[in-house]
């Protein structure tokens, strides 16, 4: 991925093109985008900056805001060609036909993305959730969602001899469990 902030342009709508939803191999987002975009298929891969800590530094890298998922508009079918993208899971659908993403949520996206905001992406998080965190200190830990603190933090409640202890995490750190 890219180091630098990106922006996006989107070009103008077409009379038959609509936004599909690209379901990737894991970590292999940006692969199949620049191997679309050789084949002039637009594609919108929308990413945010992170902070990683390591021993001896910090660095900003960009990680993709869906993972495991990039845009692209095109007609009903993908070429044959793109079918064969390296990293390419499927298109995401229904009943072995595509899903076409209403063209608004695609905007609504690349506006947030192009705002200057601080974006972040995560799991789809609801109170009472049964969670795991995957990273950070507590990583391994499952428990239950209790409350959203802030825009950045949660609580999650953690049951231990039929009682709850509480511990705030990063949304990035945690996974929804199903």
């Amino acid at each position: 991925m890219a180091t630098g902030a990106q922006v996006y342009d989107l070009p103008k709508r077409g009379e038959d093109l609509r936004w599909y939803a690209l379901h990737t191999r894991s970590h292999c987002e940006a692969k199949v985008a620049d191997y679309l975009r050789a084949l002039n298929i637009e594609v919108f891969l929308p990413d945010y900056a992170s902070r990683r800590q390591w021993n001896d530094r910090v660095k900003v890298i960009r990680l993709p805001l869906f993972p495991g998922y990039l845009f692209s508009r095109f007609e009903r079918r993908l070429p044959n060609e793109a079918l064969d993208a390296p990293g390419l899971a499927h298109i995401v659908g229904f009943a072995d036909r595509p899903a076409a993403i209403p063209e608004q949520e695609i905007e609504s996206v690349y506006r947030l993305v192009n705002s200057g905001l601080n974006v972040l992406g995560g799991p789809m998080l609801k109170k009472g959730n049964r969670v795991r965190v995957v990273s950070g200190p507590l990583k391994g830990i499952e428990g239950r969602l209790e409350k959203i603190k802030s825009q950045y933090r949660l609580v999650i409640s953690v049951e231990l001899l039929c009682r709850s202890i509480s511990a705030e995490v990063a949304p990035e750190w945690v996974e929804v469990l199903f």
